[in-house]
């Protein structure tokens, strides 16, 4: 692949702001000639350098499809991450190259009454948009998003997430923590099947399950979700 196959726009950055003490939230200028068209769950790529079409990391646009001006990305700094490392030193001003948006496993309007939700550390991002975009348009659909992290401070936007939880009737939340503080009241250890079985929504025809964190959790967690009867269609990842 050459980067004559890869249609490649720089965007800037209009806002840098920190999430969690390794995470950060960059805003992006969209400029009006440009039609940045996605579905919550879909994804752009990210090139440290506009040159080389084989290094770049996909990212999932974290607000809502209605908001023309602007998009937003949360992007974890790892130690060794090639394009996170990139990003970790981008500032407002900034241009950064991207290819997208591209299609990914999404939310659409009617395709469940039900959404079930299970996120590992960044794995939130494809989330939040969905989120976001049911809760804002008022879309008649019940959400049971859990949610787990190695501990209180990796958690990715909680207090929005605990807003919405105590907001909205219509969106269920539970965290799972690796390492949970004392009087934690909700899950510890890891994400397991008895967990999904309790906390999500049983399969039907109007149920989904979006599954997004590393890759070998999502490949264990979709069997373990079509052992609990989910056809596997019904399990998507972002």
């Amino acid at each position: 692949m050459s980067m004559k196959d890869v249609k490649i726009t720089e965007y800037k950055i209009i806002e840098k702001q920190p999430v969690t003490h390794d995470t950060s939230r960059f805003r992006f200028a969209l400029p009006p000639e440009i039609a940045f068209v996605f579905l919550p769950g879909d994804h752009v790529k990210v090139f440290p350098d506009s040159a080389n079409p084989l290094v770049f990391k996909p990212y999932t646009p974290t607000n809502t499809p209605d908001i023309k001006d602007y998009f937003e990305l949360i992007i974890k700094h790892y130690p060794d991450g090639k394009v996170s490392g990139y990003m970790k030193g981008k500032n407002e001003g900034d241009l950064v190259a991207m290819s997208g948006p591209e299609k990914g496993g999404h939310f659409e309007d009617g395709m469940a009454k039900k959404v079930g939700m299970v996120a590992g550390g960044t794995g939130i991002t494809p989330m939040i948009s969905m989120i976001r975009s049911i809760l804002k348009r008022n879309i008649e659909v019940e959400i049971s998003l859990l949610f787990a992290n190695k501990s209180i401070d990796d958690i990715i936007l909680k207090d929005e997430l605990d807003t919405y939880s105590a907001d909205h009737d219509n969106f269920s939340l539970y965290y799972v923590l690796n390492k949970a503080p004392e009087g934690w009241e909700m899950g510890g250890g890891h994400m397991n099947k008895d967990l999904m079985a309790e906390r999500l929504y049983n399969p039907s025809d109007d149920t989904v399950i979006f599954v997004c964190g590393p890759p070998m959790m999502q490949i264990n967690l979709k069997k373990q979700l079509i052992e609990l009867g989910h056809p596997g269609e019904k399990v998507i990842f972002p």
